[in-house]
């Protein structure tokens, strides 16, 4: 899976701390066994792990097992990255885009990319370092950053800005009004609604990226049957 990366990535520390070649081709070689995790958290883990080669390298921690601590922290990680990452960061930056995008924007998906990669990149530099100074305190990490909290307020924020670009979607764009002329507000109204309703939603557990496929589909419904 990401073993290969893995050894790659510390292969330099690798290198510095064992001298000997057959020693140092010995613990190349360990890194290779299976790993698999979020592969933005997965710095956290190199940190960890390059600190404990160095314990174990310097004779202060001869019997660490690196194996074990990288097995213990891959899947718990990589189950909270994916909500992080994949469930919450990338789907806002997403969103905020394609709302700078409907204005006209042509630099909305230039907006993305430095939304996106500013933040896990500046993440993954972070929990690298957090990593090493922790040596691997997965709970030190978590009451530090507190992924699930900002992941929850990601998601809020996606709705909310979803819930945005369907009240201004009118103004924006033609093809998105009505044909019967509508009271005033009667579209935004509808909108906040709607954003209230996904929100309640998702506070109950409720899967955000099956909300946005059921949005999506409802707004075609509509389109198709010449509502809107």
């Amino acid at each position: 899976m990401q073993s290969l990366g893995f050894a790659f990535a510390i292969q330099p520390a690798l290198k510095k701390l064992y001298p000997d070649a057959t020693e140092y081709r010995s613990r190349l070689k360990l890194h290779t066994e299976y790993f698999n995790t979020q592969p933005y958290l997965a710095s956290f883990i190199l940190g960890a792990t390059v600190r404990m080669e160095e314990e174990r390298a310097s004779g202060r921690s001869r019997e660490a097992d690196v194996s074990a601590l990288k097995a213990a922290l891959m899947a718990p990680l990589g189950a909270l990255g994916d909500s992080f990452f994949w469930g919450a960061l990338r789907p806002l930056a997403a969103v905020i885009a394609v709302a700078a995008l409907m204005t006209g924007a042509w630099w909305a998906p230039l907006l993305f990319l430095a939304l996106y990669n500013l933040g896990h990149v500046g993440l993954r530099a972070a929990v690298l370092v957090w990593g090493y100074r922790s040596a691997g305190d997965a709970m030190a990490l978590m009451g530090h950053y507190n992924f699930t909290k900002m992941a929850r307020l990601f998601k809020v924020l996606c709705l909310g800005v979803t819930g945005g670009m369907l009240g201004m979607a009118a103004d924006w764009r033609s093809e998105f009004r009505f044909p019967a002329p509508l009271p005033d507000g009667a579209v935004s109204v509808a909108a906040l609604l709607a954003t209230l309703a996904l929100i309640a939603v998702l506070r109950r557990s409720g899967s955000p990226v099956k909300l946005m496929l059921g949005l999506a589909a409802v707004c075609l419904a509509l389109a198709y049957a010449g509502v809107g």
